[in-house]
């Protein structure tokens, strides 16, 4: 076996192991919260037949708890666009650079996402397509209700670009999993847009 082979399984047996120790961390995690551990200590102290909490109970407990996780999935929001603009900041305020802003109106599809944070990532790409830049919100946002407004902006120092395509997109709170459809605003300097 070459060396570069060796070191190519090894890699991935690491990385399959990290990955199999961090999901049985999360479900211990879970499983073990403190509601769960006193009904455990009651079963524990109560002998059978004495009408204490069984097993049985306990289980369907933590499976409950398990139930109310958030379900981050492709199709847990749709999103549309209420407004965008690519806009000078000089005559509104005296930041230099120009704004490029979204509000996105959001509609919960997956109920478990409401009392869950979730976030949001914005590409700005050139009129030749090439990325200048990522954003997302400062703190992951915790969706209360069904539906709602997100916005996202970013400011762009470089004066000659007069032509841009935003991408928005909502994720989880980590920004790994996308939970909404892609929205695509292409805007020229000046412009503002209401799409609602």
């Amino acid at each position: 076996m070459k060396p570069s082979s060796r070191r190519r399984i090894s890699k991935v047996s690491i990385l399959g192991f990290s990955v199999g120790f961090l999901f049985l961390s999360v479900c211990l995690s879970i499983a073990i919260s403190p509601n769960y551990l006193q009904k455990l200590a009651v079963a524990q102290d109560q002998s059978p037949g004495s009408g204490s909490t069984s097993l049985k109970e306990i289980s369907k407990d933590v499976k409950d708890e398990l139930t109310l996780l958030p379900k981050y999935s492709p199709n847990s929001i749709s999103q549309s666009l209420n407004y965008s603009h690519f806009v000078p900041l000089s005559p509104i305020s005296n930041s230099p650079g120009n704004q490029v802003k979204l509000l996105l109106d959001y509609n919960v599809t997956e109920s478990s996402i409401i009392d869950n944070p979730i976030n949001a990532i914005m590409e700005v790409y050139a009129a030749n397509q090439s990325l200048i830049r990522t954003s997302t919100l400062p703190h992951p946002l915790n969706i209360t209700s069904s539906e709602g407004t997100i916005q996202l902006a970013t400011t762009l120092n470089d004066h000659n670009l007069k032509n841009i395509t935003a991408v928005a997109l909502l994720t989880d709170d980590e920004k790994a999993i996308p939970i909404s459809n892609v929205l695509e605003a292409r805007l020229n300097l000046g412009e503002m847009s209401e799409d609602s």
